[in-house]
């Protein structure tokens, strides 16, 4: 493989600490005049994010928009995204299934925005990173989230709402195969009682207590159908 040669005023950019807004607009003006358009762009742009130890406020931004832009506008097929630009994503953004950062999650995210119906394979793999951060403690979804915290927040239920709201259609979610195998993984990632509102969403997906490990259908009907006092009362003769 080559050695990676960039180009004025990049080059100069990715020897500094700190990349600025002023910066950002050189970029625009020399290395990307009309954006992101093939995949060497792509590789300095990966470059500029790794080498630049800290970026202005307005990098995050540009970093999401103009590559999410060039996967859904200028890759084929164009306007849409398929199986091969969901393999392309996670050859290029993500390591062993889990997307690098934080950015690139929300790369990730953007592009299933943008181009609904999003191939079931990128679906799979947002719904991952939450998994991968529940049951590794790796991923960007880590971030803020103590190592040892297993269970299910209104943040998550929301994260894997957003993922999936193509998919919902009169209080149902219509998903394949692939995505239900991964709300199953996030949901044996988590320990303890799982929400009401992650309990809604499974059913919504079609997913039943029976379709669940027989420890988490028993700790549900354990929490479900036994008092609290069951437990507390020490004065309880049996």
């Amino acid at each position: 493989m080559s050695e990676l040669r960039l180009s004025f005023p990049a080059c100069v950019i990715a020897g500094k600490n700190r990349l600025t807004a002023d910066d950002l607009l050189l970029l625009r003006k020399y290395t990307f005049p009309e954006g992101i358009r093939s995949p060497d762009d792509v590789v300095v742009m990966l470059a500029l994010d790794m080498l630049c130890p800290e970026k202005c406020a307005e990098w995050h931004a540009y970093f999401v928009e103009s590559l999410a832009d060039y996967i859904v506008n200028r890759c084929h097929p164009a306007g849409s995204l398929d199986t091969m630009n969901a393999l392309w994503f996670e050859q290029v953004f993500a390591d062993r299934g889990v997307v690098r950062s934080t950015r690139e999650l929300d790369l990730l995210l953007h592009l299933i925005d943008l181009a609904p119906p999003a191939p079931a394979a990128l679906i799979a793999l947002a719904l991952d990173q939450l998994a991968t951060a529940l049951k590794e403690g790796r991923g960007p979804l880590q971030a803020g989230r103590a190592i040892e915290d297993t269970h299910l927040s209104s943040d998550d239920i929301a994260y894997v709402r957003r993922i999936l709201k193509q998919a919902c259609c009169n209080g149902r979610l219509f998903l394949g195969e692939r995505e239900r195998a991964a709300l199953l993984r996030i949901d044996g990632a988590v320990r303890g009682i799982r929400p009401q509102a992650w309990l809604d969403l499974l059913k919504e997906a079609g997913i039943m207590a029976e379709s669940l490990s027989p420890e988490k259908a028993a700790l549900r009907a354990r929490w479900l159908h036994v008092p609290d006092s069951f437990f507390l009362d020490d004065q309880r003769v049996a």
